[in-house]
């Protein structure tokens, strides 16, 4: 065999340098700058009840309300749950009649929140975790350089639309405060909108019958009645670890895997990325030790915001449930919010990112992405809500010391039970009373599911 000149050895040699030069320079524009998880930006995929779910590096409007209920002048109900087009919509509307309120001489304690006038309709903002009115004021701009009790937390929102519109607030400490009078041509303009709203978002609603039951409601609670619920079966996006092995290592040459019974994880000796057999993705880095406080709120989204932007971007599904600050980290944990015509939710901390005090993420978990959730011809008998109130006070003796502030349906998503199953999503009741909730599992069996309570 006739071996190469000197002069192809030099061409050979330059070329293989070439690709090699080229190789590192894709991998490192595909390590910094990774594509969207599950295809480009203005990919439109199934998904939720056939609606498309993007995944963006923006992050979403995570204090939107996770749902609001609407009540009409003749006394009608509505449910408007994150995700649908009505409630996008009639979002839009209330944020604008909310948005540069001009509130200096509110958020005055209440004893109770009027519900409006008879004859007249409400709006009921159900926000997904309980801020400082402070800090509400700064998100919707209001005007208001001195505000009375503007350290008191708030998670609702009512708006009555009689003749005094005004705004009140509700906290989960029980307190109630008024806020301000609502502008008339604001007034008008969300009286016309809830008018147009499709007639069959109006479903039947009735009071809890609370006899012997040794538990009491709010003021004003409502609940569904309903007796059966249809099936659902639900499709997931689950994630690729091969995939994700280049949004998280900056260096894939020293990465190696390490297979465990119920995952599988990479680690290159700093961090680690683990993907359980239910899909769940955790990440992990190493982080000083050196004592400091924990990043505020604003600062712990800004960096949450750009890392998870940066890695996949953000389902637009997810709200902000929760934040707590602990031994220097603050701790952000989001949950689902999204349907049509039947709400679908996750339990909270469905997405968990963890910032250190020197604003790095330092713990990252995120469940399947929802892809499509088909509602079946078959009908699922529920349980009463008394029944589920019944059955949820062994676990939760709080129900007979705090009133119930909410309690509604929604179809609970669920990982699987055991390996090889898929995901689910079953009809369930969410107790809300204080800060606590209970997931009570609507669907009448013989055994009932035992309840889970999140304080």
């Amino acid at each position: 065999m006739t071996k190469p000149s000197g002069r192809a050895r030099e061409v050979l040699l330059d070329l293989l340098l070439a690709a090699l030069v080229l190789t590192s320079v894709v991998l490192t524009v595909r390590i910094w700058y990774p594509e969207p998880l599950f295809g480009d930006d203005d990919t439109t995929e199934p998904s939720l009840q056939m609606q498309p779910v993007p995944i963006v590096r923006e992050m979403p409007e995570i204090f939107r309300p996770e749902r609001i209920v609407v009540a009409r002048a003749d006394g009608g109900r509505a449910e408007l749950h994150a995700g649908s087009p009505t409630y996008s919509t009639s979002w839009q509307r209330i944020r604008k009649a909310l948005t540069g309120l001009d509130v200096r001489g509110g958020a005055t304690l209440i004893d109770q929140v009027p519900r409006g006038d008879a004859g007249a309709p409400s709006l009921e903002l159900f926000l997904p975790t309980a801020l400082q009115v402070g800090q509400w004021a700064d998100l919707l701009q209001w005007q208001a350089p001195f505000l009375r009790n503007g350290s008191m937390l708030v998670d609702r929102v009512i708006v009555t639309l009689g003749e005094r519109p005004a705004v009140y607030l509700s906290g989960p400490l029980g307190f109630e405060l008024y806020l301000a009078d609502l502008p008339e041509d604001q007034r008008a303009a969300l009286v016309a909108h809830v008018e147009r709203l499709d007639p069959t978002l109006f479903g039947p609603y009735r009071e809890l019958v609370l006899d012997g039951l040794q538990v009491t409601a709010a003021p004003g609670l409502m609940v569904p009645d309903v007796k059966a619920w249809p099936a659902a079966e639900v499709t997931v996006l689950m994630p690729d670890l091969w995939e994700e092995e280049a949004r998280y290592f900056p260096d894939l040459s020293v990465v190696r895997q390490i297979d465990e019974q119920d995952a599988r994880s990479l680690t290159d000796g700093r961090r680690l990325l683990r993907i359980t057999g239910a899909g769940v993705l955790q990440y992990r880095t190493a982080e000083g030790s050196a004592p400091a406080a924990s990043p505020e709120l604003e600062q712990a989204l800004e960096a949450a915001g750009q890392w998870v932007g940066s890695r996949g971007g953000w389902p637009q599904d997810v709200v902000l449930h929760r934040y707590e600050r602990d031994a220097g980290v603050g701790r952000l944990a989001f949950e689902v919010h999204t349907g049509g015509r039947y709400p679908v939710q996750s339990l909270p901390g469905a997405m968990q990112v963890h910032v250190s005090a020197a604003a790095r993420v330092v713990y990252f978990e995120r469940t399947p992405t929802v892809a499509n959730v088909m509602f079946e011809e078959a009908l699922l008998p529920l349980v009463p809500p008394e029944d589920a109130l019944a059955h949820a006070l062994p676990a939760a003796p709080l129900l007979s010391s705090e009133p119930v502030r909410a309690m509604y349906l929604t179809y609970l998503l669920r990982p699987p039970a055991g390996a090889g199953e898929p995901w689910t999503a079953e009809p369930t009741w969410v107790i809300q009373a204080g800060s606590t909730e209970v997931y009570v599992n609507a669907v009448a069996r013989e055994f009932p599911l035992p309840p889970k309570v999140l304080h």
